[in-house]
């Protein structure tokens, strides 16, 4: 079945559905019953450092709902979710993911340079040593990874999201993610959450600025709102230098009353320069120290990229709601690596559309909520390398045409039992394809295709007003990316199978006085876990299937309000905490046993203790704790661990403009932030980054 008859199966197989549900709701409109049994609508604060502040009231819209309600929509979900308000972030220089992801529970953000950084929810993605796999990436509900899986986060520009939400797992199935790691969905501002013009520029240690301006407009049937950001920076390593140029875009139209359509339009200019990766003493010796084959080949990875999306939400009725829309973007890569590979130079494009039904809807006396819909996405590479010149391109020597296809299928049913307890079933379909026509030897072309149906099963239990206690089960699979498939070449595939798992999930989150809480513990069996060990930093990494392996771990939040009005009316101290402890280990492999599985250090510990007096000013201080990490699968080698101390203040001038401050590492300790993995590393093996040391950065934003 070619992909275009098999979308339309499915597009039709969902529709069906939706008219069923909706078939249901008129029947059951008619019922005596005048009580239905429902479980409360309580917004619980996440842990973070603003506690409640985090999820603060921001006018929403039909297809942009504000952080509050977004929150609300997002606790329903029987499992470990996350929401991360702007407020995080806006106070500190973050131009990367580690800057606003690593201090939620169960998220390991670490960076390796610049804007690169390896994100992994649950050890999702752990063998990926470039680029981005493992996660289902989203913006404003809208895919926003390729076709394959893959992708690169560093096209977001934090500036422009009022919010972040973590999906872990198979939390994220009733958004059609299938990853071990689930899904990160990062939500525009539109000019009705934030009119009005704002400027902002930071600057900081090794030469870093960055100017940014945006405004968001607010009309009687439309909104609009824009963005743009440029920044440079030498970078802390030699041979780090980036630029790059933002600009995102997003109108909004009122078709009526019940009916939105907001089209999304953004350009990104981003040119990194890679220092690579280096021996453990190196590392530690002189970090700001380049791996000399990076100078030699002048690594770097230049993304020209270009996003349209559109996003039409219709209000069916006043508990039912239907979102559709469509996407399309153009990445243009080059990328001189190693002289071994050569220049990849790459031009994609990428496409789809999505639709999604939601409501609630009464069986008898009893509540039931629904989610179902269908997600799309092809993509088409002209996959070229080149010999590499000293960053330039030589001749050509490899030459293919890639073509990646992934539909998901998906449903997901709330049905309330009691007041206090929903039982939470799910179901998802995955189809896809991965086709290379070698240009350059048509015997190497080649093809595989993957299909499979992902159940979820869980509970939602509340037994006090502001408690929710929560378990499931779900399973999850990936399909290899063209990464994975042709090992860093485009001749041919390996034989790689999918990797296949099945978590099981426990916890909670909930208020009590003065603290929030988030905890959770899973455990995943997985199946042909797709891992990957570095053979020489010239050498692309290979990828392979593990038999079996376990990933099992604690995620834990806690937000400690320690006091309010001490001094002044308005003033306050909190204390935020977010520890991962990960087990990731092998199942009595042929040639491992049942050691750890290296990449990730097995304690992950992140805290801040923040003063704010009132709206006038703040100051806090936050530590990054890590464990000694493995690095090779035999477990001959480690990283070591480390812990770094930072503090930032701000200070509101007037109702107009504001000021920050932010010092990170202030013990000035070198440190391993991210490496690659191997199967036997020595002290001759270049795997590692090396941290920042000691940094300054502050800025000012002027809001008019």
């Amino acid at each position: 079945m070619t992909p275009k008859k098999l979308t339309c199966v499915l597009f039709i197989f969902c529709f069906t559905l939706f008219c069923f549900s909706s078939h249901s709701i008129a029947d059951d409109s008619n019922s005596d019953s005048t009580e239905s049994i429902q479980l409360p609508e309580v917004m619980i604060a996440a842990p973070t450092p603003e506690l409640i502040d985090s999820v603060a009231e921001l006018p929403g819209t039909l297809t942009v709902p504000n952080n509050a309600e977004a929150t609300r929509i997002i606790q329903r979900t029987p499992g470990g979710v996350y929401v991360i308000g702007a407020k995080r972030f806006k106070d500190r220089f973050s131009i990367n993911y580690q800057d606003t992801l690593s201090h939620v529970p169960g998220v390991y953000a670490t960076k390796r340079f610049a804007e690169e950084v390896r994100i992994s929810i649950r050890g999702s993605g752990l063998e990926r040593n470039f680029h981005q796999k493992g996660l289902t990436a989203l913006q404003d509900g809208i895919p926003f990874t390729s076709a394959d899986g893959a992708g690169d986060f560093q096209e977001i520009d934090n500036l422009v999201l009022q919010r972040i939400e973590i999906h872990k797992g198979g939390n994220a199935m009733q958004f059609g993610g299938t990853t071990l790691g689930g899904a990160v969905n990062m939500i525009s501002k539109t000019g009705r959450s934030h009119p009005g013009h704002r400027l902002r520029f930071d600057f900081g240690s090794n030469d870093t600025f960055r100017g940014n301006y945006q405004t968001g407009q607010a009309f009687e049937k439309a909104d609009l709102f824009l963005s743009l950001s440029g920044a440079v920076s030498n970078g802390f390593r030699e041979h780090a230098n980036q630029e790059n140029l933002k600009f995102n875009s997003n109108v909004g139209v009122k078709l009526g009353d019940q009916a939105e359509s907001r089209f999304y339009f953004t350009v990104n200019e981003i040119d990194l320069d890679l220092p690579g990766t280096v021996t453990l003493k190196n590392a530690l010796k002189d970090p700001q120290g380049v791996r000399s084959s990076a100078l030699e080949d002048d690594q770097q990875r230049d993304i020209r990229s270009y996003r349209f999306s559109n996003k039409t939400t219709i209000e069916l009725s006043e508990d039912h709601k239907v979102d559709v829309g469509v996407f399309a973007y153009k990445k243009e890569l080059f990328h001189p690596i190693t002289r071994f590979v050569g220049v990849i130079d790459q031009e994609s494009i990428n496409y789809g559309f999505y639709s999604q039904a939601s409501g609630t809807y009464k069986i008898g006396r009893f509540l039931n909520r629904y989610r179902a819909g269908i997600t799309t996405q092809f993509g088409d590479t002209e996959a070229k390398v080149f010999r590499n010149n000293g960053g330039r391109s030589g001749s050509l020597t490899r030459d293919a045409d890639q073509f990646g296809t992934n539909i998901v299928v998906y449903g997901e049913n709330h049905f309330h039992i009691i007041p206090k307890l929903a039982i939470v079933t799910g179901l998802q379909y995955l189809h896809a394809d991965r086709d290379v026509d070698d240009n350059v030897t048509p015997s190497d072309t080649d093809d595989a295709d993957y299909d499979t149906a992902n159940p979820k099963v869980g509970i939602m239990f509340k037994p006090l007003e502001k408690t929710q206690i929560f378990a499931n089960i779900s399973r999850s699979y990936e399909p290899p990316d063209f990464t994975d498939l042709t090992q860093g070449s485009t001749a041919g595939f390996i034989q790689l199978d999918a990797q296949k798992a099945w978590t099981a999930e426990v916890g909670t989150r909930g208020e009590y006085g003065r603290i929030a809480w988030d905890i959770s513990l899973y455990r995943a069996w997985i199946e042909d876990e797709l891992l990957k060990f570095t053979v020489d930093g010239n050498i692309p990494s290979t990828t392979f299937n593990a038999d079996d392996t376990i990933h099992q771990g604690a995620e834990i939040g806690i937000g400690i309000d320690i006091f309010r009005g001490l001094f002044t009316e308005k003033d306050t101290l909190k204390w935020w905490n977010a520890y991962t402890y990960s087990d990731f280990f092998l199942d009595d492999d042929d040639q491992f046993g049942d050691n750890t599985i290296p990449g990730q250090p097995p304690h992950f510990y992140n805290t801040e203790l923040r003063y704010d007096y009132g709206d006038k000013w703040f100051f806090a201080l936050n530590a990054l704790v890590a464990s000694d990490a493995e690095v090779d699968f035999n477990n001959s080698f480690e990283a070591p661990g480390y812990a770094i101390m930072g503090m930032s203040a701000g200070f509101k001038i007037n109702d107009h403009a504001d000021v920050f401050f932010e010092g990170r590492n202030l013990t000035n300790e070198a440190y391993i932030s991210n490496f690659s993995t191997a199967v036997t590393a020595t002290d001759s093996s270049a795997l590692f980054y090396a941290g920042d040391l000691r940094r300054f950065f502050g800025g000012v934003r002027i809001n008019f």
